[in-house]
């Protein structure tokens, strides 16, 4: 039985036969490089580039062309070089502002793209692609009331632009407006099931129901088309302890660190997964780089707290409780260090005072024994 080709195969055979004859003819080889680029055929893209004459290398469609593979290789910096040079050189064209604009958020340079963004728009007037970015952009800065305004904006240049939606539903969940997200995901998802946003929307909203099955299915689509989504991951990975399967959690918030290593959450997620497989000093070193991230967020306090209590360091324990409680008077890791700081000194009754005021956040857990729950989760951590 022969090779079947597919239509974009045809397409490219086509595309390269025609260019061999004319090897100078830019357009055409623009064309050929953004079907490589589109079916992710990034070497041959590469190939195809360093085979074209010296002078067709350097117009700038070839150029734009070769910051587009450098951006999807990862590349950001090569890309965003490329992007300045074409830009300053004069040439107009709104995707290279949004391309740069997209590489400085890539590399974390935030206020960059704003700028950029920003001029563009200016240049070029109301555009969807610009607002999206632009949403998504202060969505990074936590500029949540601006990033909520740009994507109004891009709804109302596309109402039924599937990535304004979801990027519209992952910015109401962040916002706390959880019904608002819940909405907006399903009706994205109706239509564009394999949206990214959507599903980290509605998988987070899964997990918090404590719905694992309904959340491994939608982070698991999500992470189908983008293997290295740090939230995806992230919320993955917290379904596994829900499971209680810790070996897998704590595979999977490994890489989610790597992904998102600016996501405090996650490494609190890992450092709580590593403490119930008994690796004390793995959860200390995931507290502290909470920690290091921000040092006002009660749940690192409270993290460290633990670990101290947990090797002996008493006072160090009961600073850092002190400082988690200033932040935040119900930290349950906080409350949990000190009930193990009470219960070492004897103080068995406050202990189990502290244990129930914590159990009361987690209806599955008030029909068991305060001390009984207590002594089985020190031997968990600490067999």
């Amino acid at each position: 039985m022969g090779i079947v080709l597919s239509n974009d195969d045809v397409r490219i055979g086509q595309l390269q036969a025609f260019l061999k004859v004319d090897p100078g003819n830019i357009p055409l080889a623009c064309d050929l490089l953004d079907a490589y680029i589109q079916n992710g055929a990034f070497d041959d893209a590469i190939a195809c580039i360093e085979s074209l004459p010296e002078d067709s290398r350097k117009a700038p469609g070839i150029c734009f062309r070769s910051a587009q593979i450098a951006l999807s290789k990862g590349r950001y910096h090569e890309s965003i070089q490329i992007l300045q040079r074409i830009i300053a050189e004069g040439n107009e064209g709104i995707a290279l502002w949004h391309d740069l604009a997209f590489a400085q958020l890539c590399i974390g340079n935030l206020q960059d793209a704003v700028k950029t963004l920003s001029d563009a728009e200016s240049k070029f007037g109301p555009d969807v692609d610009l607002a999206v970015l632009s949403a998504r952009v202060n969505l990074f800065l936590a500029n949540f009331e601006q990033a909520l305004g740009f994507i109004e904006q891009a709804l109302s240049l596309d109402l039924n632009n599937p990535v304004a939606m979801g990027l519209k539903a992952l910015i109401l969940l962040d916002m706390d407006n959880l019904p608002a997200a819940s909405d907006m995901a399903h009706k994205c998802l109706v239509d564009h099931p394999d949206q990214h946003e959507a599903l980290l929307t509605a998988g987070t909203l899964s997990l918090w129901r404590q719905n694992v099955v309904a959340a491994e299915e939608q982070f698991t689509r999500a992470l189908s088309r983008f293997p290295n989504s740090g939230r995806a991951l992230s919320g993955l990975g917290q379904v596994f302890m829900l499971r209680n399967d810790l070996p897998q959690a704590r595979v999977i918030l490994e890489k989610a660190v790597l992904a998102m290593p600016d996501h405090i959450g996650t490494w609190h997620a890992l450092a709580w997964t590593q403490l119930l497989l008994s690796d004390i000093d793995a959860a200390e070193a995931s507290y502290l780089k909470a920690y290091e991230l921000d040092r006002n967020f009660a749940d690192s306090h409270g993290g460290l707290a633990l670990i101290h209590a947990l090797k002996g360091r008493t006072d160090s324990a009961e600073q850092a409780v002190k400082r988690a409680f200033r932040l935040n008077p119900d930290c349950a890791t906080a409350i949990y260090a000190q009930s193990l700081l009470l219960s070492d000194a004897g103080n068995i009754t406050e202990s189990e005072a502290l244990i129930r005021k914590l159990m009361l956040g987690n209806p599955s857990m008030q029909q068991m024994n305060p001390m009984e729950f207590a002594t089985n989760l020190r031997k968990r951590i600490q067999p």
